[in-house]
């Protein structure tokens, strides 16, 4: 039986290594990586090749022979469904770190060929961000009714991560300030919350509500009368030039290629500012209330981690383990959707991209107290 080959575009970048690394270690897998710039040492374990996501002859060849295509290449947005193309073209399925609703957009204007898998948003947001939730919801409820998540964290931005947020905010993922409230989506909801102490995370934090298509899709799936999620920083710097970035990129008819690279940089280096000095993290406090036999609960998981960017290239791996063993059905997928939470975070934890996971039992209260409490009206 021949091994599969999986190639990884974007292998050399801090998501695309990290993913390399999970999926060396299943030994299951014959590895293409695909780099842009300069090689990455020379490794008998993994094929190297050359790759240009703006060349389709390029993103060809280096899809040629794989089974599956992993896309970690950045930025996002403006790659599009370019990767899922190619992939599609040389009959392999396909998994992408992030993609988003953009993605989904796009393969629904245009499917890819009968038969063919893909798993998108395979990432820490979106991706992780809807697992974590789904996985505390099975721990001992009944019925869930009220949701809130604060996840970020201290940590270096790199450039394909800071272009990504800029031009995803662009593009539209998710609004800030919204939460879902009653049963639907409610804009200006929520503000920004400086000087923040929560369990788990070091220090005072900033949080940013934001809400997506994801967690909407989540509350209505769960069904939550009230849902709420919040980024998580030391500072405001970075959510003060998302803000204003984003705003000025907006406004030209074509993004500035100039100004998005200005934007970055100055994105980047607010991350390095708030790092100085400090040791890098990742949190995600979730807070469930809900029901069991009856009665009041209410619940929190703390996720803690060492940085985003491994989270994220093992839930894009665990996507690429999801499609090789026959049971997922061919079409598009949302990795929170399609994977199995709690297989998933045990994948996460062999493969040590977090360091803990800790489930505590709060006092119960019902849910005109949690909304009350989580500041929601």
């Amino acid at each position: 039986m021949s091994v599969p080959r999986v190639g990884i575009v974007g292998a050399s970048g801090a998501v695309g290594a990290a993913a390399l690394a999970c999926l060396q270690a299943e030994g299951r897998f014959a590895l293409r990586g695909g780099y842009r710039h300069a090689p990455p040492a020379a490794s008998s374990h993994v094929e190297w090749l050359t790759v240009d996501v703006d060349d389709s002859s390029s993103l060809a060849r280096f899809c040629e022979g794989c089974a599956i295509v992993l896309n970690a290449a950045g930025p996002s947005c403006r790659i599009g469904d370019r990767v899922a193309r190619a992939a599609d073209a040389a009959g392999a399925d396909y998994v992408d770190a992030f993609g988003g609703e953009g993605l989904q957009r796009q393969l629904d204007a245009q499917p890819l060929s009968a038969g063919r898998r893909a798993i998108h948003s395979a990432g820490v947001f979106p991706g992780l961000s809807g697992l974590l939730p789904r996985w505390l919801a099975a721990q001992g409820f009944d019925r869930v009714h009220t949701l809130s998540i604060w996840a970020g964290g201290r940590e270096r931005c790199t450039p394909a991560a800071g272009a990504d947020v800029l031009l995803s905010t662009v593009a539209g993922f998710g609004q800030a300030g919204a939460a879902w409230i009653d049963g639907r989506r409610v804009g200006g909801a929520l503000a920004p919350q400086d000087g923040l102490e929560l369990p788990g995370v070091p220090g005072r934090v900033h949080a940013q509500p934001f809400l997506t298509g994801e967690l909407a899709q989540l509350a209505a799936e769960l069904g939550l009368r009230h849902a709420q999620w919040h980024t998580l920083a030391p500072s405001p710097r970075a959510a003060t030039l998302i803000g204003r970035w984003s705003g000025r990129l907006a406004a030209t008819p074509a993004i500035d290629p100039a100004m998005l690279a200005q934007a970055v940089a100055d994105l980047v280096e607010a991350a390095t500012l708030d790092l100085a000095g400090h040791a890098p993290y990742y949190r995600a406090v979730i807070e469930l209330d809900g029901l069991r036999g009856g009665q009041p609960r209410h619940r929190r998981a703390v996720l803690r981690a060492g940085d985003s960017y491994r989270l994220s290239a093992a839930v894009a791996a665990a996507a690429v383990l999801a499609l090789t063993d026959g049971s997922l059905p061919c079409g598009t997928h949302h990795a929170a959707e399609t994977l199995d939470p709690a297989a998933t975070l045990e994948r996460l934890h062999r493969w040590r991209a977090y360091d803990g996971l800790d489930l505590v039992e709060l006092a119960p209260r019902d849910a005109a107290t949690a909304v009350t409490e989580e500041g929601v009206l």
